[in-house]
């Protein structure tokens, strides 16, 4: 059995907990121990994120677990509904709830008429698969229960789908795709799905225009949506100049608006100019080497932007398992130990990556944290994107320093 030394990939279940945590209008009531619940808050505090009175647990004991006894749980359901009033409790099985077979549908079905809450069983055990496919889950899951077809479409408005507090900088990253889009086209945002939710904005997620799905994990969600609704959808999250002009484009080919030519001439200014600074026979690292690591849209964008710049890309290392359509290159250890014996390897490199491979990348790196974990600091600060425009501009200051190294 592979031993797990440092931070272990988070599984599905908590995923899918992060997700609905972040509906404001929800709750969560768990069916397992109380020590898992416990893990969770931390986990997501150190994420920066603070849920007041929106996870529960019911608590089990070993005779209930023998027993089978889902008394806790039902009175659980009713108190919640009691206190809170929520629009919704989503009632999760814990990993040992889930093993045996508790029937948590068969239990929201019984009290369904007995409670003003929306109940919504969630069945997962977080032993069979990592947090990508538990977010992928999720979305889809999301919009199959609260989309809504719209008789009219709000004119300019759009939704962002995909965003997570497991992406780092994910705050930063809303604000640049808001501000890229208000610029080049005058739209404005109306939903952002899943972070700073409620039920009422995903049912409403039919009445935008167009979808900006930003995580691959995202996609069959937009597909969903585009045939229920009707609204089309565009995945091409945007890292570096290039990728940002190919974005604002995609965008203008769906809405049929061209972009503001103003704001292409200035990307495309920026992009010139970073491209002549690698020319210069006077820095020490051309081409240099960068090594990256995190969640597969930040790797693959990343990548795509540094061979644009004719950097050897090292290493493309995903944090989970990849599902559907890979890109050329990127990687996915299953045995930490592998990746341990790669990164020591890695030497006179910009490293890109989580802070955890930040820590233990040999001194003679480059080392800037682009992903989780992040366990030194909250990412408090909306204005320091890795996409767009504005990310584009602090990558050029990240090459700068590396390249004079």
């Amino acid at each position: 059995m592979a031993l797990i030394r440092n931070f272990p990939v988070p599984s599905d279940r908590m995923a899918i907990i992060s997700t609905l945590l972040n509906i404001e209008d929800a709750v969560v009531l768990e069916y397992g121990p109380e020590g898992t619940t416990h893990f969770s808050m931390n986990f997501f505090n150190k994420l920066g994120e603070d849920y007041p009175n929106r996870l529960f647990t019911t608590g089990v004991d070993d005779s209930d677990i023998v027993m089978g006894s889902t008394e806790n749980l039902e009175r659980g359901i009713f108190e919640l509904d009691e206190l809170y009033s929520p629009k919704a409790i989503f009632v999760l099985t814990s990993s040992v709830t889930s093993i045996i077979g508790t029937d948590i549908v068969g239990i929201c079905d019984s009290l369904q008429s007995e409670v003003q809450s929306r109940l919504i069983p969630v069945n997962t055990s977080g032993l069979s698969a990592d947090y990508s496919a538990g977010l992928r889950k999720i979305y889809l899951q999301l919009a199959e229960l609260f989309a809504k077809p719209a008789n009219t479409k709000q004119s300019k408005r759009y939704n962002i789908l995909g965003a997570s507090p497991l992406h780092y900088r994910a705050e930063s990253d809303i604000c640049e795709i808001k501000s890229l889009l208000r610029e080049a086209f005058g739209y404005e945002l109306l939903h952002c799905f899943a972070m700073n939710t409620t039920t009422e904005a995903i049912a409403e997620l039919g009445n935008a225009e167009l979808n900006i799905v930003l995580a691959a994990e995202a996609l069959p969600c937009a597909e969903y949506l585009q045939s229920v609704t009707g609204t089309h959808y565009v995945y091409l999250p945007p890292y570096g100049y290039s990728q940002t002009t190919e974005f604002l484009n995609s965008v203008a080919a769906v809405i049929g608006q061209p972009v503001k030519e103003a704001m292409l001439q200035r990307l495309e200014e920026k992009n010139r100019r970073l491209k002549m600074l690698l020319n210069s026979p006077l820095l020490s690292r051309t081409p240099g080497t960068v090594f990256l690591k995190g969640d597969y849209d930040t790797v693959k964008g990343l990548g795509a932007f540094f061979k644009e710049l004719k950097f050897n890309v090292a290493h493309s290392v995903c944090t989970h398992k990849i599902t559907g359509t890979v890109a050329e290159g990127i990687e996915y250890f299953k045995e930490e130990k592998e990746y341990l014996q790669l990164l020591k390897d890695i030497r006179h490199c910009l490293v890109m990556a989580d802070e955890d491979t930040v820590a233990q990348a040999d001194m003679t790196n480059f080392k800037v944290c682009v992903s989780h974990p992040c366990y030194s600091h909250r990412t408090i600060a909306k204005h320091l994107p890795f996409m767009g425009e504005r990310g584009a501009d602090m990558l050029f200051e990240y090459i700068q320093q590396y390249v004079n190294m």
